[in-house]
């Protein structure tokens, strides 16, 4: 760990490094266009809009004062890239202005909630209750450019999928980075929320019929970082221990871009919110019915959103599931994972993609700040489906070994027809109530409970990685070490035939994430010299924080691999 450290401070700033040279890229790209005299005056305009947006994003890059107040302040960066214990610095939450009462002048507070609960409980015109009191949403607290131009975002959300595609002026893609579907269209005039402003209105009363009547259309989508100019995930499969076959398909992102995307009244046939750019004040009501158009110079129609970086887990069935079990199978999964890594409800959360009504994969993300790295382990352990599904059974009240329905909870009296709260229900999941059915369920999970996870080392499939490394061997023993690595079901190394300048040295394979170099060794290397530069390679590597590990005759591989469980995933 010691010496690994420069290397890992290192890797935490390319996030930083990234984002700072994609602003000051998009910063000289619309510098051209703005002195572009072929150039139509709206290009420009839009130019300048997103100019100021990439200056923007440099200054809460480069800001040194306030930091306390930025997500790039040192302390709660590094916590959030891992680097660092991150208990004392967690996400900066959104803020409430909340004004004092007249007797009680100079006693203004602000009340916060993390972003992802700040969409829906922050959202233009909606309700706080307060020490007695009720208080409107009436005014957002934007960043606003000299120029008077508000800094909005546009973007592509692929309807099969949830994935988040960024759309730059002129530029626009079609297909879904991620699964390859056709994008349709594109949701515009994005907003990022911030601090908000609120207006007393009337004390509590009794009639809540109002509240609970009206809400949001809220959207999930999410987006891996790139790195290299290739998605930073993991892919594995699920496969039934029994006759192999494919169960489902699991993807991780660390620190993966989620977004929520308040897109307007639960009740309306629009999208998106009145806003004031100039004042900043929502304007309409939660019951117009209108279409929402700009009706001026300062008034427009927006979208707010918030993102945040997390931890996330894709589970994605190759069974066909309908909407009831898909339901049904997310709350018994999401409830047996806590139960098995014994976590808060709290710090695990789950959504549905692309939507509630249309559920196709389980997004699974580390709500808890800093994250626990459960979803990690549950990617890389081999029997971590089969536990969790084991869990589920018991959870939804059936026998774990056979399958058999005992009807009741433990202790309960009452028996659970279809889901009750000691199984499938809880408050978090109330709007699922009328789709959660136990037993619609049992056969796929009892498949899951005869399964194991087949890992792979990159963002694409384990086959298809397998196949690019095997065209890089340089040797019949290389490749022979590989088919083991496949047969044993043992992880696969990253890389294949891995330079490393430093020590003038290449690795026959590379594991990336674990900092490991692999040297198969054939009967040539017994030669003094060729033993001379072995022994050197692996001193400069060792120096460098790697860990080197060297392959010889095949019937002493399984006792060295043993050796090593958290690098080839032994069980």
């Amino acid at each position: 760990v010691i010496d690994n450290i420069p290397r890992e401070f290192d890797r935490c700033c390319e996030r930083w490094r990234e984002l700072y040279r994609a602003a000051l890229e998009q910063k000289k790209i619309h510098d051209k266009i703005i002195s572009d005299a072929t150039r139509t005056s709206e290009e420009r305009k839009e130019a300048r809009r997103l100019r100021n947006e990439a200056e923007t994003q440099m200054e809460l890059l480069l800001r040194a004062d306030n930091t306390l107040q930025s997500d790039f302040y040192s302390y709660r960066y590094f916590a959030c890239e891992g680097f660092l214990p991150g208990y004392n610095f967690p996400r900066l939450p959104i803020s409430a202005y909340i004004p004092g009462k007249r007797k009680y002048r100079g006693r203004d507070e602000f009340v916060s909630r993390p972003r992802f609960l700040a969409i829906s409980e922050f959202g233009p015109h909606s309700v706080i209750y307060h020490e007695g009191s009720r208080y409107s949403i009436t005014k957002a607290i934007l960043s606003i450019s000299p120029e008077r131009e508000m800094a909005t975002t546009s973007i592509k959300l692929c309807p099969a999928c949830g994935y988040i595609h960024k759309i730059n002026i002129g530029q626009g893609v079609d297909r879904c980075e991620y699964c390859s579907n056709m994008l349709d269209f594109s949701i515009k005039s994005l907003i990022r929320l911030q601090n908000v402003s609120t207006k007393r209105k009337q004390k509590i009363t009794s009639d809540e019929e109002e509240r609970l009547r009206l809400g949001y259309k809220l959207k999930t989508g999410f987006r891996f970082v790139l790195k290299h100019g290739e998605l930073s995930c993991e892919i594995a499969e699920i496969k039934s221990k029994d006759n192999n076959m494919l169960i489902g398909h699991l993807v991780y992102g660390h620190s993966a871009n989620i977004w929520r995307i308040n897109m307007g009244w639960l009740n309306s046939k629009y999208n998106g919110f009145l806003l004031d750019t100039e004042t900043g004040f929502w304007k309409g009501d939660r019951y117009s019915s209108e279409d929402l158009t700009d009706t001026g110079k300062t008034i427009k129609k927006v979208i707010p959103y918030v993102e945040d970086h997390k931890n996330c887990l894709i589970f994605s069935p190759t069974i066909s599931l309908n909407l009831n079990q898909m339901a049904s199978l997310q709350a018994a999964l999401k409830t047996a994972i806590q139960v098995q890594y014994q976590l808060e409800e709290n710090e695990l959360a789950v959504e549905p993609l692309p939507d509630e009504s249309n559920r196709k994969i389980m997004l699974f993300y580390e709500a808890s700040e800093g994250g626990a790295g459960v979803l990690k382990r549950i990617l890389h352990e081999k029997d971590s489906f089969s536990k969790i599904a084991k869990l589920a059974l018991e959870i939804c009240h059936f026998d774990p070994e056979n399958g058999k329905d005992l009807e009741y909870a433990p202790n309960s009296k009452e028996k659970c027809e279809a889901a009750c709260y000691d199984c499938l229900m809880n408050y978090g999941n109330q709007r699922d109530h009328h789709l959660l059915d136990r037993k619609s369920i049992l056969d796929m999970l009892l498949t899951l409970a005869k399964s194991e996870v087949i890992t792979g080392s990159s963002s694409i499939s384990r086959d298809e990685h397998l196949k690019k490394l095997l065209r890089c061997v340089d040797s019949e023993l290389e490749e022979k070490w590989l088919l083991f690595l496949e047969e044993k079901k043992y992880r696969l190394p990253s890389h294949a035939q891995y330079h490393i300048p430093e020590c003038s040295t290449v690795a026959d394979f590379f594991y990336k994430d674990y900092h490991t170099a692999i040297y198969i060794d054939g009967p040539h290397h017994k030669y003094p010299d060729r033993k001379k530069r072995d022994i050197h390679a692996k001193d400069c590597l060792e120096d460098m924080g790697y860990t080197v590990i060297r392959f010889t005759l095949q019937d002493e591989w399984e006792l060295i691999i043993k050796k090593y469980p958290h690098i080839f995933g032994v069980k």
